[in-house]
């Protein structure tokens, strides 16, 4: 890999250009949560929480892994391979996603009435067999993930960035309308008519440079995709444990609270978890080909790893402490009144952010190394301590509770990857890295207590003295790194 690609500037870079694209995303979110927060509230943000986790179930238990795989497998062709070798592998992806997508209706369908009744309560959903009509949402799902994989593998990243900032737009445009309207009986009609159009506008900019072509009924072709899976299927696992537990998670809280409070826990982890996650997201659009690069070479994997690391704690851990102070009026911008009941819920789960930028660059190793078995495993464990905090939290101290519990699962998903990877791949934090984690855990975690325990005049103050300190920390990294 060339010294520009484990750059902290080439790192930075990308983080900037996703992530500006993302700011666009994000102001497209918070006018989109901001009206249909009044036009649904809090028990009818809560039904289409889960009518969301049940459509994401349903894509992450049927699309195989082939999405994920086929990243890694078209960036090395896209190397070293030909043309006509690359359209050919693009014809093979696009194929095993359309089965897929198919799978994807006939689960859907088939098992409607057991997954409606996970959700049963006094509030329940508008009927068991409403989640069969989400049948078209999951189909596009399967699409989609196939263009943006074929995207990424062919290192198409701008055109990744601007097909996420036209999808935003249309969210926005085609949303609304139905809740505006119809209230809770138009979130099954904007789910699909959304993601129908969200698979259109990735068309507009992915056919033009393959065609649709697909050979559903090929031998040929299903054989050669079948690395795709093999490879695949194991991630599919832990990608469908994660959306299962998200969905045992909010099947939990309802039972325990209510609808509305499976609205309120969603909302505050947007705005804290889904918001400042941004920098992540942008991340890992860059990050992940240029640490299946260099897979096989410990040191240049270590310093990929580093440098990705004190990259997002730069752009994470000022960010933290500005929505820490700031979260009152953050939430009376992006919702309303009602919501003011996740503020303390917001701010606790803010350690969830931050260990998650650091656990991160150290899980895709696993990924970039295609030792998928082992990732998985490390999922299946880390799921399955997340949903037990954060529903004990909950149990324990209401929604404040449940944001404990996020920062919880998130310290012991960083502690466990960096005890095992460190052991099997021998992924090593360097001293530079260290420091910076040193300080910026010490400036949050006071920010934290300022937010929880003082009154907003003494809060502000704290936070008026913690946030350029977090800020210079961070510009004399970026110093350091440019010497």
């Amino acid at each position: 890999m060339s010294k520009e690609d484990t750059s902290a500037s080439h790192a930075l870079k990308y983080i900037g250009v996703f992530g500006g694209i993302q700011g666009l995303n994000l102001l497209m979110g918070i006018i989109r949560n901001k009206f249909t927060s009044i036009f649904l509230g809090g028990s009818g943000l809560g039904l289409l929480v889960i009518y969301n986790s049940v459509a994401e179930f349903v894509s992450n238990s049927t699309n195989l892994g082939v999405s994920f795989a086929s990243v890694r497998s078209l960036s090395e062709l896209f190397e070293t391979g030909t043309e006509e070798e690359v359209s050919h592998a693009v014809r093979v992806i696009r194929t095993w996603c359309f089965w897929t997508a198919i799978l994807a209706d006939v689960f859907c369908i088939c098992c409607a009435p057991l997954l409606g009744s996970l959700f049963a309560s006094d509030e329940k959903l508008q009927d068991d067999w409403s989640v069969a009509l989400l049948a078209p949402m999951v189909f596009s799902m399967a699409l989609i993930g196939g263009e943006i994989s074929i995207l990424k593998g062919l290192r198409r990243l701008k055109r990744v960035a601007t097909i996420s900032a036209v999808v935003a737009a249309s969210l926005l445009i085609t949303t609304l309308p139905f809740y505006s309207l119809m209230h809770t009986r138009g979130i099954i009609i904007a789910l699909n008519v959304s993601v129908i159009a969200a698979l259109a506008i990735h068309f507009c900019f992915t056919l033009p440079l393959y065609p649709w072509r697909v050979s559903p009924f090929s031998l040929k072709i299903m054989r050669e995709g079948w690395p795709l899976v093999r490879i695949g299927i194991p991630f599919a696992i832990a990608a469908m444990t994660t959306a299962g537990s998200t969905m045992v998670l909010l099947a939990l809280i309802l039972r325990l609270g209510s609808q509305a409070d499976v609205g309120y826990y969603k909302m505050g982890y947007a705005i804290m978890v889904s918001y400042a996650g941004l920098v992540l997201t942008s991340m890992e659009a860059d990050y992940f080909p240029r640490l299946s690069a260099v897979n096989n070479d410990i040191e240049r994997r270590n310093t990929a790893m580093n440098i990705q690391i004190r990259a997002c704690l730069m752009f994470v851990a000022p960010m933290l402490i500005a929505m820490m102070v700031m979260m009152p009026w953050i939430i009376r911008i992006l919702l309303k009144e009602e919501f003011l009941i996740i503020n303390e819920m917001a701010v606790c789960a803010a350690g969830f952010i931050f260990f998650k930028a650091i656990a991160t660059p150290i899980a895709y190793i696993a990924l970039a190394r295609g030792d998928s078995l082992l990732f998985l495993f490390m999922e299946l464990i880390c799921n399955l301590f997340s949903v037990g905090l954060i529903v004990g939290g909950y149990y324990l101290w209401g929604l404040t509770g449940a944001g404990i519990g996020l920062s919880a699962s998130s310290l012991f998903d960083l502690l466990l990857i960096g005890i095992c990877y460190g052991i099997h791949y021998h992924a090593r934090m360097e001293s530079a890295t260290w420091a910076v984690i040193a300080v910026q855990i010490i400036v949050i975690g006071i920010a934290l207590a300022a937010c929880l325990m003082l009154p907003p005049i003494g809060k502000y103050s704290v936070g008026a003295v913690l946030l350029p300190l977090s800020l210079w920390q961070a510009w004399r990294m970026w110093k350091k790194e440019h010497k």
